[in-house]
């Protein structure tokens, strides 16, 4: 459960207060996951046993990105996006949301040929984008230890788009996306 722990810390250090803006975790978290899915990935089970994501709709817009554009989603919305418009991918085992942006654009969750994996979903098109989960974290706390995560003038999570590039190659050379 380091990962989320880490990754949660260099945000509050960056944006003092994001932490506060986290929904709690939902007591409740581990049967609901149980019941619509069947098994719960570790994955899930670090992230949610902390919080429960960011709400839609929150007061201060500036703690909106748990990534820069994508916002960490609440379990019940998981669970519905995941029946409304991923249950039927036949491309992987499973594609479960994890993280949304205004566009109905998402990181998420997937199983490919029984391999973990991170996949971006935009304009219907997915591509995978981490192999493991493993190295969704390490490249997503790389970002903050090297300075792609920033604060832009008006305080809002911004990324410099050549050091993502360079940063996400160095933990996931051997994906398309980062090239």
């Amino acid at each position: 459960m380091d990962n989320i722990n880490i990754f949660l810390s260099k945000t509050e250090s960056m944006r003092n207060g994001y932490l506060k803006m986290l929904d709690r975790a939902d007591l409740d978290f581990k049967g609901k996951w149980l019941k619509h899915f069947g098994f719960l990935p570790n994955f899930f089970k670090e992230i949610y046993s902390v919080c429960n994501g960011t709400k839609p709709e929150i007061n201060e817009q500036v703690f909106f990105d748990f990534i820069p554009g994508f916002r960490l989603m609440q379990v019940d919305e998981i669970i519905e996006k995941y029946e409304k418009e991923f249950i039927n991918n036949i491309e992987f085992k499973i594609i479960i949301p994890f993280l949304a942006d205004y566009a109905s654009n998402y990181y998420a969750y997937a199983i490919k040929s029984d391999i973990e994996c991170i996949v971006l979903v935009e304009d219907d098109e997915i591509e995978i984008i981490h192999y493991d989960i493993s190295s969704f974290w390490k490249t997503i706390i790389a970002f903050y230890d090297e300075d792609v995560y920033y604060l832009d003038e008006d305080g809002y999570l911004s990324y410099d788009f050549e050091k993502e590039c360079y940063v996400g190659r160095k933990y996931n050379s051997e994906i398309d996306y980062w090239k």
